[in-house]
């Protein structure tokens, strides 16, 4: 009884795995968002690069169903691009 009620569950919550839609939608924007401020320095452009090779990173994950690895792609490339953001801001001062 108990295994069965494991593997419910673990089928179950393998279904409840969805693409990360609205983490890569922020990425996008966070991104875009940093892009769009003036003020760039080699290293605010470095955290660019990086936010984008991790969008492209968390887009092929998703082509892969990998889509934990992509989620936390995603984050990072919002991270990165919210760091690039405050560097050109601070930049402005």
């Amino acid at each position: 009884m108990k295994r069965s009620l494991f593997i419910l569950i673990m089928l179950l919550s393998a279904c409840a795995v969805k693409p990360p839609v609205q983490e890569m939608s922020n990425a996008r924007s966070a991104i875009k968002a940093a892009q769009d401020l003036p003020g760039s320095t080699q290293q605010s452009e470095n955290y660019l690069k990086s936010a984008e090779t991790a969008m492209e990173e968390a887009a092929e994950a998703i082509r892969q169903e990998r889509y934990e690895k992509a989620r936390g792609k995603a984050l990072e490339a919002k991270r990165d691009a919210q760091v690039a953001a405050r560097i050109k801001q601070s930049n402005q001062q």
